[in-house]
């Protein structure tokens, strides 16, 4: 049983983010950040259960993500997602490492910063190592990131702002921190009317699916366009390692992780959006858009 964890501050002293938030204490001794999902209009927006599946389909691709599990507190939804530190690390977030690159990078602009592109993520990202549980032919941080960004694409997460990936310190040794905070992804902000449209429609799914882009890098590339950007970055040998593991994840893999969840949490229609929107999503990735 996990308990409130009275050394770490409530969401008003976190320096990051705007969802109410704390932090709890598990047996075992780790740290997991519980974060409400959002309500709006009397609707649960869904990002807990969403941000449960992409951890899943994450670790289908060897993605490093955070564990993340859905939970309640006091009857209200969120979920949990276990502290990707250890004591006397040091989390250096991107916008810190972009700066420390590029002497005109403002790290203050979180959307459309012109200075935020693939290529200034390259150079921030020079000397820093790969997640440790990433294997070879991932070396390299921005290797890894690449990954990141294939996963974005084909969870249409929209959120890769420069504040969303970070470093880790430790012993004086910079490696790429799991990805972490996926609930902006598989559209959880859409209402059950449009839901059911696109589970039926699939030339609306496409449009839809098409209008995913990043409002945070500087010219709003397509989710797509960006993972390819970030892949032909890394050279062939690790461009064809993502999409070898994109490749083989199968239907019934992804059908499997949308069927664990609640009924009450997702709708028949809803799942079957979700399911018709990673197969399409997939495509684009290996095929082109």
């Amino acid at each position: 049983m996990m308990t409130p964890d009275s050394d770490q501050p409530r969401t008003t002293d976190e320096p990051l983010g705007t969802k109410e938030k704390f932090w709890v204490s598990a047996p075992d001794g780790g740290h997991y950040l519980f974060k409400y999902a959002r309500v709006r209009h009397g609707r649960t927006m869904g990002e807990d259960w969403v941000e449960w599946a992409v951890h899943e389909l994450a670790t289908m691709l060897s993605v490093p993500t955070a564990t993340a599990i859905p939970a309640l507190h006091n009857g209200r939804r969120g979920v949990l997602s276990l502290s990707v530190l250890v004591p006397g690390d040091r989390l250096i977030h991107g916008n810190e490492l972009l700066a420390r690159a590029d002497p005109e990078y403002d790290s203050q602009v979180a959307r459309q910063n012109p200075r935020y592109t693939v290529e200034a993520v390259h150079n921030a990202l020079r000397g820093v190592a790969s997640p440790s549980s990433c294997r070879s032919p991932i070396r390299t941080a921005f290797d890894a990131w690449a990954g990141y960004l294939m996963l974005d694409a084909w969870v249409a997460g929209r959120d890769r702002h420069h504040e969303n990936w970070a470093a880790i310190e430790h012993a004086g040794e910079l490696r790429l921190a799991p990805s972490f905070d996926h609930g902006n992804a598989l559209g959880f902000q859409e209402p059950e009317s449009t839901v059911e449209a696109l589970a039926e429609g699939s030339e609306s799914l496409a449009r839809w699916a098409r209008r995913g882009r990043s409002h945070h890098f500087g010219d709003k590339p397509s989710l797509v366009h960006l993972a390819s950007t970030a892949l032909d970055f890394t050279g062939a040998e690790v461009r064809e390692y993502w999409l070898g593991m994109l490749a083989d994840v199968t239907n019934r893999d992804i059908e499997s992780v949308l069927a664990s969840i609640p009924t009450e949490y997702v709708s028949e229609a809803g799942r079957t959006f979700r399911e018709k929107l990673l197969h399409l999503n997939r495509e684009r990735i290996l095929h082109g858009d």
